[in-house]
């Protein structure tokens, strides 16, 4: 898969000097790349005058407010509300290589783009909802190049992402042992996900009903978040006004750990290498402790569960996006 990266846009109310995209791949003879056909958009469309932000001066320092939603609604436009962070190993492929390599790993089906965010930290936008869900399920993978295997790391991409530090984010799949077979609907069964979390995806054996004693969803939440093991539901019969309550458990399938110390997946304040006075001296040691921390992890916490469904991701029955899949 051809992956480009967009080029850099010019300066407000700088004149364009870019050909059209179409005109200059059909002089050339070559077929559109995503990216170009976006340009070809942006540049055949309407010009509108783009009204900015004011900004005021406190302590000197020129100072701009923007909101929550503002940002979720710039997130959306920079193709960011289906987007994730992949970390890598130290000496693995170089970037261009990496675009070659990324999609395939994981399957990709549609169009991405692939930048550098920061050191060993790749960010990839997903124009392709079931991708998204089939990336971001797959925590960490192999893949071997030269002869050498390497790691990565697949992190949601949440606003005010600090790529210093490691997301607390994370993709985790719950279950609801014994809930009343009608609310494996989905609308039902994805509004009470949402109480936990943001439901992405509803598992094969509970879309085709071959497991009724328990519904099983994927939500992206926040591991340092208080995790509600009970969630009460409400039947009203609207003829009689009778309200009958029932509290459903929820259950965490394979929960990462997350360092306060660190700031890093996989382990907590109790094994970490710093609070235990082994603090990593060199880059490579505290990847190989960031990889020995998660195999730890797979085995103490999911018989190896997350690695599993990383194999049978594949057999996702993917669900329309929940409320919002930007936030932190």
């Amino acid at each position: 898969m051809d992956v480009v990266v967009s080029p850099q846009l010019q300066a407000v109310g700088e004149p364009s000097k870019i050909i059209p995209p179409i005109l200059n791949n059909s002089i050339n003879n070559k077929p559109n790349s995503y990216a170009a056909s976006l340009i070809h958009k942006q540049t055949t469309g309407q010009v509108t005058k783009t009204i900015l932000k004011p900004n005021e001066v406190v302590h000197g320092i020129p100072t701009l407010q923007f909101t929550m939603e503002e940002r979720e609604d710039f997130a959306r436009e920079e193709g960011l509300h289906q987007a994730i962070v992949v970390k890598v190993s130290p000496n693995a492929p170089q970037l261009q290589e990496l675009r070659t390599i990324l999609p395939k790993q994981f399957g990709v089906k549609g169009h991405c783009l692939i930048g550098l965010l920061a050191q060993r930290q790749i960010l990839v936008r997903l124009d392709q909802y079931e991708d998204f869900v089939i990336c971001i399920s797959r925590s960490y993978s192999y893949f071997s190049k030269k002869g050498k295997e390497h790691q990565v790391r697949v992190f949601p991409w949440t606003i005010g992402y600090n790529p210093k530090e490691e997301t607390s984010m994370a993709a985790v799949w719950i279950s609801f042992p014994s809930l009343p077979p009608e609310l494996f609907a989905r609308h039902a069964l994805m509004s009470i996900a949402e109480a936990v979390g943001n439901p992405i995806a509803i598992d094969k054996a509970t879309q085709l009903r071959s497991r009724p004693s328990t519904a099983r969803v994927k939500v992206i939440l926040n591991i340092l978040d208080k995790h509600q093991e009970q969630i009460r539901l409400k039947y009203v019969d609207g003829g009689t006004g009778k309200i009958v309550e029932q509290l459903q458990q929820v259950t965490y399938d394979n929960l990462p750990l997350y360092c306060n110390q660190c700031k890093h997946q996989g382990h907590d304040e109790y094994t970490c290498r710093i609070l235990l006075g082994k603090e990593p001296v060199t880059h490579d040691e505290q990847v190989e402790y960031e990889m020995d921390a998660t195999g730890v992890m797979e085995k103490l916490q999911g018989d190896a569960r997350d690695y599993l469904n990383s194999k049978r991701a594949s057999q996702l029955l993917i669900e329309g996006p929940g409320k919002n899949t930007i936030s932190g």
